[in-house]
């Protein structure tokens, strides 16, 4: 069946607003991919408002004091004492991370954010130290404990 040459104006009509229609639909998915793949925030991303980052900077603070007196579970030797302190410092390190983020403390832009980030480097700063400070007290205790075992074999005891 041939087609009518007085309606071939309007199948071009038809084809070309076809056609702005799929390209528009793939410019829409093209400009999604391209902004997932290269990390647009996202249109929900919630920033908590200034009271609570204090809060949540304060949590962290009370967090990590607590964590600082906290008895050695195990003894101070103990390897035990290691693997949960790694543990704990890696969850620790997350919810700083999370803080951060909803915060927006890496990219301050206000004077209270400022402090709040200064004060959170400061916490993390604490937290190395106190790291390397407890690394430091278990090799001082096995050094002690080797020293105690062989006074013990040149006394003879057992």
């Amino acid at each position: 069946m041939a087609r009518d040459p007085a309606l071939k104006p309007y199948r071009i009509g038809v084809y070309c607003a076809y056609g702005l229609v799929c390209g528009l639909l793939f410019m829409q998915l093209l400009r999604s991919v391209v902004g997932d793949l290269y990390g647009r925030e996202p249109v929900n991303a919630v920033t908590e408002s200034p009271t609570a980052c204090l809060e949540d900077v304060q949590r962290l603070w009370e967090q990590l004091s607590a964590r600082a007196v906290q008895p050695a579970p195990g003894g101070i030797e103990s390897n035990a004492l290691s693997k949960e302190w790694d543990a704990w410092s890696r969850r620790w390190e997350d919810e700083v991370e999370s803080v951060s983020v909803r915060c927006r403390l890496d990219s301050p832009s206000d004077a209270a954010s400022r402090s709040l980030s200064d004060a959170l480097d400061g916490i993390e700063d604490l937290r190395r130290r106190l790291s390397r400070s407890g690394e430091d007290a278990a090799e001082d205790a096995r050094r002690v404990k080797d020293s105690l075992a062989d006074a013990r074999k040149h006394l003879g005891l057992k």
